[in-house]
């Protein structure tokens, strides 16, 4: 028989995890996304995840204005830093981990459900769906993901659009004026 005590996470720290996601935007080729996982502890609080977004200067303008919608997303588990331009190919906005904001259970004990899902849950997944379901932007049918770790490959992933979020967007990054 297990004990519980013999169950708890140690606290070895969370290895430096990188998924890269090619072409996550539909008939964009060419603009893809990284979210980069620091390591931590375990027990720690998450730190935030950056996603660095790379793509041609007029779809990345455009979609540097529409991921300002992403910063309203109210009353969550997390929230979005601002975007940032740091140059016309280049984006970078980052996950910001809200789950044990003043949530706390019944007995006054913290919850800590909302920290778990956003622990196991790739921030790939939150972002899609945020640009799908907030900007409205239309996402391709099949998302493909890296996940690597100390510079080694740990999975490549490719998921039907269904499997990830529930509707798509209906705004194409190509095909809006800037």
């Amino acid at each position: 028989m297990t004990s519980v005590n013999s169950m708890r996470p140690s606290n070895q720290p969370l290895s430096e995890i990188t998924i890269k996601v090619p072409a996550p935007f539909a008939g964009i080729s060419d603009l893809g996304f990284t979210a980069q996982y620091r390591s931590q502890g375990f027990q720690e609080p998450l730190r935030d995840v950056p996603l660095l977004i790379e793509g041609p200067p007029p779809p990345m303008r455009r979609l540097a204005e529409l991921l300002q919608l992403l910063r309203k997303i109210d009353g969550s588990a997390y929230s979005w830093t601002e975007p940032v331009m740091l140059s016309d190919e280049v984006v970078v906005l980052a996950f910001r981990d809200r789950s044990l904001a003043g949530q706390t259970l019944s007995d006054g004990a913290p919850a800590h459900t909302s920290y778990i899902l956003n622990l196991v849950r790739p921030v790939v997944f939150t972002f899609l769906r945020d640009c799908a379901e907030t900007a409205r932007l239309r996402l391709a049918d099949v998302i493909e993901m890296r996940v690597s770790a100390k510079n080694a490959s740990v999975a490549d992933i490719v998921l039907p659009l269904d499997d990830i979020v529930r509707s798509n967007g209906d705004r194409l990054l190509w095909g809006l004026a800037g």
